[in-house]
């Protein structure tokens, strides 16, 4: 039996799929960083926190693809991605240092997956 080559679904791209699972990562990690050492409420907690809803929140939103979802999450990636460094100067913990890169290199491929051309088909 032969199938109709109009039923047959088109493969779909992965990459939106892939940006919310890496998105979601995000937020796993501002809630790892929340009940981490330090406890004391201070600015990196709310750091952390806002960082959190507003990833979650863009995570909900990104399969209706809108320009303007990207480009705030590209500004928060970026944001983050800045503050990584400092932190990794202003603490010498060497367990803390070694959990940014993950998130670091999460961050990249990320905005990599934003900005970069869609797959184009082979001509």
């Amino acid at each position: 039996m032969t199938r109709n080559v109009a039923t047959v679904r088109p493969a779909t791209n992965p990459r939106p799929r892939i940006v919310i699972v890496l998105t979601w990562t995000l937020v796993l990690e501002h809630l790892y960083a929340l009940v981490t050492p330090p406890y004391q409420l201070g600015v990196e907690h709310a750091f952390h926190l806002s960082f959190g809803i507003a990833y979650a929140w863009l995570a909900l939103r990104l399969p209706a693809g809108r320009p303007w979802q990207r480009n705030l999450l590209t500004i928060l990636l970026a944001v983050q991605f800045v503050g990584r460094f400092f932190v990794f100067a202003a603490i010498p913990e060497t367990w803390i240092r070694v959990s940014l890169i993950p998130g670091a290199l999460v961050t990249l491929v990320l905005v990599t997956l934003l900005w970069s051309p869609a797959d184009r088909p082979s001509r």
